[in-house]
């Protein structure tokens, strides 16, 4: 069954109905659902549908060969052999010109690594030839830096020909849902974020077992699916993971800014930029600032975390034990993600509760003047002299209207005096207009309801999000 990515088939089949020549680029990181996108988008299609890999050109031309042919069905009459890629191209355009055509290079950055030249033929024939032809091009690639910079970048001779670009995202919630049906929402939303959303990984979830025995299964066993996962995704994308590997978990282990990392992994903080900037790439860190500062595009408050949820809990929870796993102690490595499971998806309830805000914006009666920035917050309180953290801060445009959130996950109430802070945490910026909202896994005391009706705060549930 195909769940998901909804949106982005109604765009493909969209596209293919227009009646002209069409360029469409997908990509996102390995596992995320970008050949099942496609093959959806192909059940009641013909297509030369073409796989590149790490091999050397020539067999990559005589695989491309076998698409041509299959096409054509002439695979039962003897298969054409092609002398080079530039007579695949003419012969693509030669059958393009007679009826739509649709083309796809399934993980184009392989053919373009054994075949540079590659993308300034595709340029070529995209200008001179395919334009005036049916076909519909569609070119597929994991590593997403590559995708980004040698496909749609500015220096690409492939820049500015495509129709439409597709970057294929974690599920969210709603998704992961539709997978796992027997779950709660509680439960698909932990299982969504220990497996970062990433419809692959969420597979290998049985909606039949408790989420501790699920998390057991695929990560605390030693012949689990994703108990070596990240050292696996690190080895395809990156010659060298060792110090990448040493990055992730100075980061994991609480190290945020650029030289306690380098302090923490024990790396010159020259070459720990470029490694900070290919995990950035891989999607696998992010670099970010206070909400207040990224109107200005620029900060001295820049901290780097780990934004692929996957990752963060493997680097939390499973490399740390990996002796105790390979034993077979699985029950005793469950024990330290149970005690720390609440702290680990705060940040995932952070980031949803955010973009529960997010779509509330254009409605009045949460929103009366809609932000233009939400976001995490922190910084020093200067009445205080010490640092304040903020789950969530927006801004309207005018800078009027300040709205301030904190986020607790923990089974027990929010008490008044969480909402009692963040009312003395907000005062810390200058908005004249402040509206408050407390978001909670379970729900808040009375004392509490009691304050939030004094101030006007709105008070969330999970399950009312």
């Amino acid at each position: 069954m195909f769940i998901g990515r909804h949106q982005e088939l109604k765009q493909l089949n969209q596209a293919y109905q227009e009646n002209n020549f069409q360029f469409t680029v997908i990509y996102g990181r390995r596992r995320i659902g970008k050949t099942s996108l496609i093959n959806e988008f192909l059940k009641d299609k013909k297509a030369i549908y073409y796989v590149a890999l790490e091999e050397n050109a020539m067999d990559n031309l005589k695989r491309f060969s076998e698409a041509i042919s299959i096409f054509k069905n002439t695979m039962q009459g003897g298969r054409e052999d092609y002398t080079d890629f530039e007579e695949c191209f003419k012969e693509i355009a030669y059958l393009a010109k007679k009826e739509r055509v649709i083309w796809v290079i399934d993980e184009y950055p392989y053919l373009a690594k054994v075949y540079p030249a590659i993308s300034s033929m595709l340029q070529s024939y995209i200008d001179h030839q395919f334009k005036d032809t049916n076909l519909f091009l569609i070119l597929c690639g994991s590593s997403m830096s590559f995708m980004e910079r040698q496909v749609l970048g500015y220096q690409s001779p492939l820049y500015g020909r495509r129709t439409l670009s597709l970057k294929l995202e974690p599920f969210k919630l709603a998704e992961a849902q539709e997978m796992l049906p027997n779950y709660d929402k509680e439960d698909a939303f932990v299982i969504n974020t220990v497996c970062g959303g990433v419809p692959q990984y969420l597979s290998y979830m049985s909606d039949q077992i408790s989420v501790a025995d699920n998390i057991k299964k695929i990560f605390l066993n030693k012949s689990g699916r994703l108990f070596d996962e990240p050292s696996n995704l690190l080895q395809q994308e990156l010659r060298d993971p060792t110090n990448y590997n040493s990055i992730i978990n100075a980061i994991s282990s609480g190290a945020s800014r650029h030289n306690k990392i380098a302090q923490n992994a024990r790396l010159q903080t020259g070459p720990l930029t470029t490694y900070l900037n290919n995990l950035i790439d891989l999607g696998i860190v992010e670099k970010t600032m206070p909400v207040t500062d990224k109107k200005k595009n620029k900060s001295k408050n820049i901290v780097y975390r780990i934004c692929d949820g996957m990752f963060r809990f493997w680097y939390t929870f499973v490399g740390s034990q990996s002796a105790i796993i390979e034993r077979g102690l699985t029950d005793l490595a469950w024990k330290k993600v149970e005690q720390n499971l609440s702290d680990f998806m705060g940040p995932e309830f952070e980031k949803y509760s955010q973009n529960f805000m997010w779509s509330k914006d254009l409605d009045e009666k949460w929103v009366p003047n809609p932000f233009v920035q939400l976001g995490n917050w922190w910084g020093t309180d200067k009445r205080t002299h010490q640092q304040v953290e903020l789950d969530v801060v927006g801004f309207s445009d005018d800078e009027r209207d300040g709205y301030f959130g904190e986020c607790k996950w923990k089974n027990e109430p929010i008490p008044r005096s969480v909402l009692e802070k963040l009312i003395r945490n907000s005062e810390i910026l200058p908005y004249p207009l402040k509206h408050y909202y407390l978001f909670s896994k379970v729900g808040f005391t009375d004392s509490c309801r009691e304050l939030a009706k004094k101030v006007n705060c709105q008070l969330i549930t999970f399950d009312e999000m």
